[in-house]
């Protein structure tokens, strides 16, 4: 009885998450990052509150994910104690308030929603309401169409999420998410045509914003689903049919800026570049033939060798890996690269080095990077330098964030709970296509970002989610 409420708790906690906290606004863009950070404490605490009394915690360990489950709580609360701000590490830096308190959440929120909640067409609709009106506002803000008038708006905001950094850390759950979704869905059916619609308003979204960040969240996507996609040859044609939506929405882009080129209100970026010259168009084209090669093999009995071409696929992306490290341990990438991140990173990787044995190990705390950094006269100095006086709060990559505030630890354990869920919820397909989409995505746009309560909160959602579905066989 106690499983069957909390359920129905989990159900109704999920349904808030999504359509309260990425509207909520106090007082408009000002301070919206704590106003989001302090309603997600309140909607993520009283769920693990209820959930604490319904079922409590399992004493006895369930196996490997268990473990890094437990012990990812416990680093973090070792870094806690041990960290330069404790205040701050608790309940992290204002206007951001990613720290033990909000992790702790996240941690047992995802914990919790792994038991189990109730999934239909009805709570999915509940669910991705609040993101599709997201999707629809942050691309008429592109084009300086506001459908509610918000306090302190400017170019670099979008919707109700804020900063473009921020939204597009939003978009990489729940675009691939509707990705996920209408590629289970049978083609032409109005489940699919509705999936479709969404995921149409949701690239136009990442395609629009403006932060190249973006290209990542659709390299993750597509990525992970073409290598999925492998596995036989009808998954294929099912892939095929979201790179042609992928086109479509590439080319409504391109005809947007080719007719209103004056009302984008943003300066031009990698992906507004890609739309162009009917790049969309290519992709559909291209897909189409593909599917007609794929079709006429199958009818002359060529058999599908999904081992062959995962193995071929992996390899290319291995030696994609290699060149691209060995571009930049060449220096062949400029410092000023991605609005100077690789200034950044250099200095916080040299932070890095010089934090004392016990920090390198368990890191300064969390939410502390500006803290520590802006105590220390050398760092200060050169963050000052280098970005013209404007505060840094984190290193602009989520991984090297995480390796200063928890440590070479928390950061073991943080990636490898997230890999571990993710290698079991890829077994479960196809149902956890859904959740695993996003989570790949979210990592590939981490290498330039950061923990939000806009983006990591909904990371560690869809994988409880994505834990608690059951596989075909099951």
């Amino acid at each position: 009885m106690r499983t069957k409420i909390l359920k129905i708790l989990s159900t109704i906690h999920v349904i808030m998450l999504c359509s309260i906290l990425p509207l909520y606004m106090e007082q408009g863009y000002y301070k919206l990052g704590e106003a989001k950070g302090i309603m997600y404490m309140l909607i993520g605490g009283a769920f693990i509150l209820a959930a604490s009394f319904l079922v409590g915690l399992t004493k006895k360990s369930e196996g490997v994910h268990d473990i890094l489950l437990r012990a990812l709580l416990l680093t973090n609360l070792v870094t806690l104690i041990f960290s330069c701000d404790i205040k701050t590490s608790f309940l992290g830096l204002e206007g951001w308030r990613v720290g033990f308190l909000t992790t702790v959440i996240m941690i047992l929120d995802c914990y919790f929603l792994a038991k189990g909640l109730y999934v239909d067409e009805y709570v999915l609709a509940a669910v991705f309401i609040t993101p599709f009106l997201i999707f629809v506002m942050g691309v008429l803000g592109r084009f300086g169409i506001y459908p509610i008038e918000i306090y302190g708006s400017d170019t670099s905001f979008l919707a109700t999420i804020g900063n473009i950094n921020w939204y597009v850390g939003f978009l990489s759950i729940f675009v691939p998410a509707g990705v996920g979704l209408a590629y289970l869905q049978k083609p032409g059916s109005k489940s699919f045509l509705a999936c479709s619609a969404y995921t149409v308003v949701g690239l136009l979204a990442l395609l629009l914003q403006g932060a190249d960040s973006g290209l990542l969240v659709l390299l993750g996507t597509y990525g992970l689903l073409f290598y999925l996609s492998l596995s036989d040859r009808s998954s294929f044609h099912r892939f095929l049919v979201q790179l042609s939506v992928l086109g479509f929405s590439i080319e409504i882009v391109n005809l947007i800026m080719l007719f209103y080129p004056a009302a984008y209100n943003y300066e031009k970026n990698y992906l507004i570049t890609l739309c162009s010259n009917h790049t969309g168009l290519v992709i559909i084209a291209f897909s189409f033939f593909i599917y007609r090669l794929s079709a006429f093999l199958d009818e002359i009995s060529i058999f599908w060798k999904k081992d062959l071409y995962k193995k071929v696929y992996c390899g290319l992306l291995l030696a994609f890996a290699a060149i691209t490290i060995l571009i930049i341990a060449l220096g062949k990438i400029p410092y000023n690269f991605g609005n100077g991140r690789l200034f950044i990173w250099q200095i916080s990787f040299d932070m890095f080095l010089n934090l004392s044995s016990w920090q390198k190990i368990f890191g300064v705390g969390q939410d502390c990077y500006y803290s520590y950094a802006y105590h220390n006269p050398m760092w200060a100095d050169s963050l000052l330098n280098v970005l013209d006086g404007n505060r840094l709060t984190n290193a602009h990559c989520e991984f090297l964030t995480i390796l200063i505030e928890r440590g070479i630890v928390g950061a073991t354990l943080y990636y490898g709970f997230i890999v571990n869920s993710l290698k079991r919820i890829i077994k479960k397909e196809p149902a956890a296509i859904i959740c695993s989409l996003p989570i790949i995505a979210y990592l590939f746009n981490s290498v330039v970002s950061f923990s939000t309560t806009v983006s990591t909160t909904f990371l560690f959602m869809a994988i409880g989610i994505g834990l608690s579905l059951k596989s075909a066989q099951e």
